[in-house]
């Protein structure tokens, strides 16, 4: 058995995984690179060729781990696809809407002249991504299913998003039998919504995330800091754009804006969503229950609803330039998380020279994004090629982030009961990634290692 870092190898996007074993290789996940240019040109070229993959594994559906499928399909890949229940239903809408984020994002480069290429083209088109669909198998959360000779798997709750899971992979080499763990990316079990992860008692190897390697977030009531945003926004007549991931993040702050309406803690303000993925993510979120550490009454209903009464959902490109016009004080939740595309630029374009106005961010933001950018107190930021001036309040708020954090990761870890023989440590900035290898390294004295873009590594006996 043979791995090799294809992707999300100190840095947090484009995860990709390559398994080789006999004559088979396996991907896990197969994510989009997101940030710099340099990154992103990774999407169009991968290392690898489509066609020989014999099969995928997704770990969940967020598009930094499923957003390369229907790029790979398009390129001749035509191998199974697994996953849970849960992340094909959400990539059944996601990747439809990365691809309709492709097309759009193309056809605003030709009818501005943007681009440098003429004509830009995207990645990829929506009817890949339809026809990547007909490819997913989905299985049981922690069941094995056999994938190969000598070869199986099995996927349990990470706790990170709807779906989440991590991969364990067994395998039999020279009648020894060892297992390899993926953890996708791990949840911190402090999800408004989502059950915590489960553990991981014995592997062989561990690829562990390490998002917030270097970072704690704050353990207070998420309620209390979202709560001071809004009301100090809608004091000043402001604003609120929240850029947000429409899977997992988006959820969980409408319930806590519910929560805090219901609580007479903020005005009864306005809330848009303006992602049509989002809204009907919202739907299967609904639809998974099981999933919901929420409580339910009897009927198995919502007591504290992810809708809200007043929400309103823009679906169409039409609404959307209307709300961008809008000047009364409001929420706006939009895609993408970390600013690299979607109907959120045009926010920005029109909210971020007004100081009245706030962008809040929820989520990480990666190296080079323009919301790592903005974070870092940008002045003026390039949208569409054109110099906006930033002076709208950027704020941060770390609380609600669905990652484990290192003390989170390190206690996760307290649960093996034997040494592994080697922790790959990626999905995470150099920086963040060598702070969680020193302290697993101190704490537990287990071997870890770095892996370089490529780098691959073979897991001996």
């Amino acid at each position: 058995m043979k791995i090799r870092f294809a992707g999300a190898a100190q840095t947090v996007t484009g995860s990709r995984n390559l398994l080789s074993f006999r004559n088979k290789t396996i991907l896990i996940d197969a994510g989009l690179f997101q940030g710099p240019k340099d990154s992103r040109l990774l999407n169009w070229n991968p290392d690898f060729t489509p066609k020989k993959i014999d099969a995928i594994i997704l770990s969940h559906a967020h598009i930094d781990h499923s957003g390369l499928i229907p790029k790979l399909y398009k390129e001749g890949f035509r191998g199974p696809i697994y996953c849970s229940k849960s992340t094909f239903d959400l990539c059944s809408i996601m990747l439809v809407d990365s691809a309709h984020l492709q097309e759009e994002d193309a056809k605003y480069a030709n009818v501005s002249g943007y681009s440098h290429h003429s004509p830009a083209l995207p990645l990829y088109t929506i009817e890949d991504a339809k026809e990547s669909l007909e490819l997913f198998y989905t299985i049981p959360q922690n069941e094995w299913k056999d994938l190969f000779d000598g070869l199986s798997i099995r996927l349990t709750r990470s706790g990170h998003i709807l779906g989440s899971s991590f991969v364990e992979i067994s395998f039999v080499e020279n009648d020894v039998t060892q297992k390899i763990t993926y953890s996708g990316d791990l949840g911190n079990g402090r999800s408004q919504i989502i059950k915590p992860p489960t553990h991981i008692e014995e592997t062989d190897y561990l690829v562990l995330e390490s998002t917030y390697g270097d970072r704690l977030q704050p353990r207070v009531d998420p309620k209390i800091p979202l709560a001071e945003v809004i009301n100090k926004v809608f004091n000043r007549q402001g604003i609120l754009v929240i850029p947000s991931f429409t899977v997992g993040r988006t959820q969980d702050i409408l319930h806590l804006i519910q929560t805090l309406k219901s609580e007479q803690a903020i005005p009864n303000v306005s809330v848009y969503v303006d992602s049509p993925m989002a809204n009907a993510a919202n739907k299967i979120f609904l639809k998974h229950f099981e999933e919901h550490q929420i409580v339910m009454d009897k009927n198995d209903h919502l007591i504290a609803p992810i809708t809200l009464t007043d929400f309103t959902a823009i679906t169409n490109m039409e609404d959307s330039k209307k709300l961008v016009s809008k000047t009364t004080p409001s929420i706006i939740i939009t895609a993408s998380g970390m600013l690299t595309g979607g109907r959120v630029m045009h926010h920005l374009k029109e909210r971020l020279p007004n100081p009245k106005n706030a962008v809040l961010f929820v989520g990480y933001q990666a190296l080079n994004t323009k919301g790592r950018l903005l974070q870092e107190g940008l002045k003026k930021i390039r949208i569409h090629h054109q110099e906006i001036p930033v002076e709208a309040e950027i704020i941060t708020m770390e609380g609600l982030s669905a990652h484990a954090d290192y003390q989170d990761t390190l206690e996760w870890l307290t649960h093996l009961k034997k040494v592994p023989k080697m922790i790959f440590i990626n999905h995470g900035e150099k920086v963040a990634a060598e702070s969680l290898k020193k302290r697993i390294e101190e704490k537990f004295n287990f071997p870890c290692t770095i892996p370089r873009y490529m780098e691959e590594f073979k897991l001996n006996m």
